[in-house]
């Protein structure tokens, strides 16, 4: 499975968006997102919702083995 934070990145590339044009239909700061995509940031679950559903993206939630 990939990382979250990949495949936005890969998304919002395969779009041509950049991380300011992202960040501002999410409304948040380009740095913000670098920050996501870069791990330093995790985002609540009302954010990464938001940035998959600007990227029509699924959210897909697995049992992970114990």
């Amino acid at each position: 499975m990939q990382d979250y934070r990949v495949a936005i990145r890969k998304r919002r590339e395969s779009l041509g968006y950049s991380q300011r044009a992202l960040a501002g239909m999410v409304g948040k700061s380009q740095p913000f997102i670098n920050e996501i995509e870069s791990g330093k940031r995790k985002p609540s679950i009302d954010v990464l919702y938001q940035i998959c559903e600007t990227l029509k993206m699924d959210i897909v939630f697995q049992d992970r083995e114990p």
